[in-house]
């Protein structure tokens, strides 16, 4: 059985001349042959979107119920699952192409598939009795609720992976890995959780991820399929929409990274904080061993708590207090909670 010849591209294209990092423009072909694999149309768009929306509530169901029994593996399932990176390089490739339409279209169902995921995220955070003890939320939602400037790194990096398999097609098979690399579904679940939950300080941080990961794979992968020629057929309209379209995604990547820089730089304090935190109290005595410490910015003072085990009670924590507070710079209320250490010895004949 033999595959349909690719659909032709719009007839408005042009070609201007520019050459990719192959040595050359990409041909009609090819062009046609990314087009078949990006864009539905016609005929094609009602099964299309029943089938992304059937796929998205599947993923993100399994994503929520992964995030809240806390398993990295059910997790990365979801991304396999999920359909978002398709849409979201069709919005990279109209804007290359200088397809208003289009990218307009595709990010509609980036949306829209956004918010279905979300409702998922909502309807499981409402209705999981484990969400509703007050016990911390589990350590796969709290992961995706602290974003930084890595993850923005690690999201252009997927997105020029993204881009680099839709040029060639040989390496198809990496696609999967980028998904999971970049990891679109788990965000949007997080956000509905905590939503449930009322935690919406978490659910801004778990939004903030994923757009962060939507504005760098569209950067990302329109770049790479700049530097693959295939921005070399456009009509005059089109070269002036993918310049405003390129400078739209510039701006969305700088919106993006500010307050990721601000987040990252308030992690690296609390991680030198948690760090002096535990030499401190371990020069109390060197029986008293630090079990967890929680920094909640959320509180004016910052609140700092403080869960140290031993056998003895640990001296007046102002001096840590006021370590703490220099390494914040912010000012702190700390909480130290002291759990008994009894060591106890038995024998049997």
């Amino acid at each position: 059985m033999t595959s349909p010849p690719p659909r032709p591209m719009p007839s408005s294209l042009t070609p201007v001349g520019k050459l990719g990092f192959r040595g050359r423009a990409a041909t009609p072909e090819e062009r046609a042959r990314i087009f078949d694999a990006l864009f539905f149309e016609g005929e094609q768009r009602i099964p299309y979107l029943q089938q992304f929306f059937v796929l998205m509530l599947l993923s993100a169901a399994i994503a929520a119920f992964g995030l809240v029994n806390d398993s990295a593996a059910v997790v990365i399932g979801a991304m396999l699952v999920a359909p978002l990176m398709t849409p979201i390089l069709a919005v990279a490739a109209a804007i290359v192409h200088g397809w208003g339409r289009r990218a307009l279209e595709s990010l509609l169902i980036v949306g829209a598939g956004a918010l279905a995921g979300i409702g998922v995220g909502i309807a499981v955070g409402l209705l999981i009795p484990s969400l509703h003890t007050g016990l911390p939320l589990t350590g796969e939602i709290l992961a995706r609720t602290g974003p930084n400037l890595v993850d923005l790194f690690i999201a252009l990096a997927a997105g020029a992976a993204g881009g680099f398999v839709t040029v060639r097609t040989e390496a198809s098979g990496a696609l999967p890995g980028v998904g999971i690399a970049v990891a679109l579904v788990p965000p949007l679940a997080t956000i509905g959780i905590t939503i449930g939950v009322g935690e919406w300080g978490l659910a801004w941080g778990a939004l903030l991820l994923f757009a962060t990961n939507l504005v760098a794979i569209i950067l990302a992968a329109g770049f790479v399929l700049l530097a693959a020629g295939f921005a070399a057929f456009r009509d005059l309209e089109g070269a002036r929409s993918a310049s405003l379209a390129t400078r739209l995604v510039w701006i969305g990547l700088l919106v993006v990274a500010i307050p990721l820089a601000f987040q990252s730089w308030e992690r690296y304090q609390e991680s030198v904080a948690r760090a002096d935190i535990v030499r401190a109290v371990e020069t109390w005595t060197t029986d008293v061993k630090v079990r967890s410490v929680h920094i909640d910015r959320s509180t004016d003072p910052v609140l700092v708590e403080i869960t140290v085990v031993g056998p003895e009670a640990p001296p007046a924590p102002d001096r840590l207090a006021g370590l703490v507070a220099g390494d914040l710079q912010r000012q702190v209320r700390l909480e130290v909670t002291w759990a008994p250490m009894t060591a106890v010895e038995a024998s049997a004949p």
